[in-house]
């Protein structure tokens, strides 16, 4: 970063953060809050943010796991990965899609609140 001189004052120029490929952005964390905000009345009662103990750039980095009342276990996981958001079944293991931004991973989770007839 350089300054630029002027008579009157020193100019700054804007540097843009380059987002890591496995972090979370404040604006990903936002997106992910907004979903929590509405998560109970689609029965999930608890998400957990995380990130990896150290910054060398793993293969999975921050991830939220999202849990239903019933189980200890969470039921859905999503993690940044490869610039984008992995969307995973804790339980198994199984990776079942990729997305661009959180707000579209997010998406993919289905209600766990009960069927009312």
């Amino acid at each position: 970063m350089s300054a630029f001189q002027t008579n009157t004052a020193v100019i700054l120029p804007f540097v843009r953060h380059t987002r890591s490929s496995n972090r979370m952005t404040l604006r990903d964390r936002m997106v992910a809050m907004e979903w929590q905000n509405g998560a109970r009345a689609r029965g999930y009662t608890r998400i957990a943010y995380e990130s990896p103990a150290t910054d060398d750039d793993a293969e999975l980095g921050d991830f939220m796991l999202i849990y239903t009342p019933d189980k200890q276990w969470a039921v859905w996981g999503i993690g940044c990965c490869d610039g984008g958001f992995i969307v995973w079944r804790p339980s198994d293991g199984v990776t079942l899609s990729w997305h661009r931004t959180i707000a579209r991973a997010l998406a993919t989770i289905p209600s766990a609140a009960p069927e009312t007839a």
